[in-house]
């Protein structure tokens, strides 16, 4: 992460600009609409704005309702909507899931329970041992008996033969659909997964959506049975997933000012209803989870946008067609941007570049993340000679967990704004009291200098960022903090703890400042995920901290 101190220079291209180093004189009196909006949008009335849900709905048809009033055209073949679905849950009714054992019906949940790479199906047969399922000739390693695997129930062990773990030699078989495939290649009717050797995590009971793989799978979780199980065993099992699914609708208008160029701004305005997966409320009872900063702030900024470029008499501001989203279904993995950008199959020539805004709404100490300023060599010549009395921490991915994601992978350049996390993030807390609106017209100035800025002959080229194949490593522990993702001086700085958790209960606070885990040196997100890597629930790691100045030691139990 960089810092750029927001100075007055002035780049060759940008000198027949109109004050270029001067920060766009955003209007005041948006000011009372900006608040309204995020009022509205952040309220219990709204129930969290789940998709799906009626909160949902009402939030759509207040956005619909400003676009209408600004005069935008609408963007979809279908109108101002474009309906798509998120997952809801999996249907999996004791009636339809069974497994047989001599005689006896297994519990599902309690005993067994089939898991999300699963196909429908029922088979009754014979059972075949198969260790750990690897096939390798590099490995010296055979765990399958081609004859009679073939037409039989295989019975494999989730872990492998030296357990999970990032140094392990089979590391290349953790995955279990490639050891699952290659059972059925061989002509396994069913896969029984069982845990009794090795060290590894159960695979997932509860999951929104299927990933079938040809054959039902289960997991036998009964202990005792798992062992029986070893020995050539005759059952019978069924598996009956059915995948429930929620409609919901991206938001789309343009204002045509008919030009060549067109340039998007967006934001999501799903958040997470009553809380549940992705939540980090501890308490027992269901809550209103407002989310008033996730994404209120960014969609209210993006309806002010609507507004001031469709009535502003400015001139270098006509120089664009604007497009406008709110995107739904953000919360659940980007669903929203993911299926405009696929089929948006007309965009190619004309799509600029995109303005993505998400968590505007708490800005402090006059500091402003903008993310993606690698995405094109052109972000920076434009950004730089703003001078809005703003620090501006920037990254150069254009990857990240928000929507601008999506158009990056299109080879569209991108820029994410962001104001920061903070300790009421994805919680009932998350409320419009604490919004800096003044922090939100600041940051609608910086966008609108930088559309100023850019160039409206030049081309805009595409870049790829440097960590676009790096993948984050994979963890199945967490410490139970909150990073801070403003902070760029070596290490990992705590922005706020969950109570419970192993780092509350080994004393770290807020404002503490990891630079150690277990035996990997943390210098920021990417090797304090690296650290996390190395452990699985239970195991004890020496962890190195900064507090004020000094270095601290403490001891941590996954």
């Amino acid at each position: 992460m960089r810092k750029l101190i927001l100075l007055l220079v002035l780049s060759p291209f940008l000198g027949a600009q109109n004050n270029p180093a001067e920060c766009y004189e955003f209007p005041r009196d948006a000011v009372e609409q900006i608040r309204a909006d995020i009022a509205y949008l952040a309220s219990d009335e709204l129930m969290g704005r789940k998709p799906g849900t009626d909160g949902d709905l009402m939030s759509r048809e207040y956005i619909l309702k400003q676009f209408k009033q600004n005069n935008l055209r609408p963007y979809f073949k279908t109108g101002f909507l474009q309906e798509f679905s998120v997952p809801n849950r999996v249907d999996r009714s004791a009636d339809g899931n069974y497994f047989m054992y001599k005689g006896e019906q297994l519990k599902i949940d309690e005993d067994f329970y089939p898991i999300q790479l699963s196909s429908n199906g029922s088979f009754k047969g014979e059972t075949e041992y198969v260790e750990f399922g690897i096939e390798s000739k590099e490995l010296d390693r055979d765990d399958i008996d081609d004859e009679d695997v073939k037409g039989a129930i295989a019975v494999m062990e989730l872990s492998s033969p030296d357990g999970i773990h990032p140094h392990s030699k089979f590391k290349d078989w953790h995955d279990l659909s490639k050891r699952i495939k290659l059972l059925k290649k061989k002509g396994a009717k069913a896969v029984i997964l069982i845990h009794t050797e090795g060290n590894t995590n159960s695979p997932k009971s509860e999951f929104k959506t299927t990933d079938p793989i040809g054959i039902p799978v289960i997991y036998v979780n009964d202990e005792d049975y798992a062992k029986k199980l070893r020995r050539s065993r005759e059952v019978s099992l069924a598996v009956s997933l059915n995948a429930i699914e929620d409609v919901t609708y991206n938001v789309g208008a343009m204002l045509d000012n008919g030009q060549e160029k067109t340039i998007i701004i967006g934001a999501h305005y799903d958040h997470l209803g009553m809380g549940g997966e992705g939540s980090r409320y501890a308490g027992e009872e269901p809550m209103v989870h407002n989310g008033a900063d996730d994404n209120a702030s960014g969609t209210a900024g993006m309806l002010a946008l609507a507004r001031h470029l469709s009535t502003t008499k400015d001139s270098t501001m006509r120089r664009f067609n604007y497009l406008f989203f709110a995107f739904s279904g953000e919360e659940m993995g980007l669903l929203g941007s993911k299926y405009l950008v696929a089929k948006a199959k007309s965009r190619e020539n004309n799509w600029h570049y995109m303005l993505n805004m998400d968590m505007i709404g708490r800005m402090e100490d006059e500091t402003l993340a903008i993310n993606g300023i690698g995405t094109s060599p052109m972000w920076e010549q434009i950004i730089l000679p703003l001078e809005c009395g703003l620090t501006l921490e920037t990254t150069e991915s254009g990857v990240g967990p928000s929507d601008h994601t999506s158009f990056y992978y299109a080879d569209i350049p991108v820029l994410h704004f962001f104001t920061g996390t903070h300790p009421d993030y994805h919680k009932p807390s998350d409320d419009f009291e604490k919004i800096n609106i003044e922090g939100v017209q600041i940051t609608l100035a910086v966008i609108c200098g930088i559309i100023r800025n850019t160039p409206q002959s030049a081309d805009f080229p595409f870049s790829t960022t440097k960590v676009e194949s790096t993948k984050a490593p994979q963890f199945s522990v967490t410490l139970g903090v909150m990073p801070d993702y403003l902070y760029s001086g070596g290490g990992m700085k705590i922005d706020g703890v969950s109570p419970g958790k192993p780092a509350a209960k080994a004393g770290l606070k807020a404002g503490d400042i990891i630079t150690q885990l277990g035996e990997v040196q943390v210098s920021d997100m990417q090797t304090y995920m690296q650290g996390l890597a190395q452990f699985k629930k239970g195991d004890k790691a020496t962890l190195l901290y900064r507090r004020d100045g000094e270095v601290k030691q403490a001891e941590i139990q996954f």
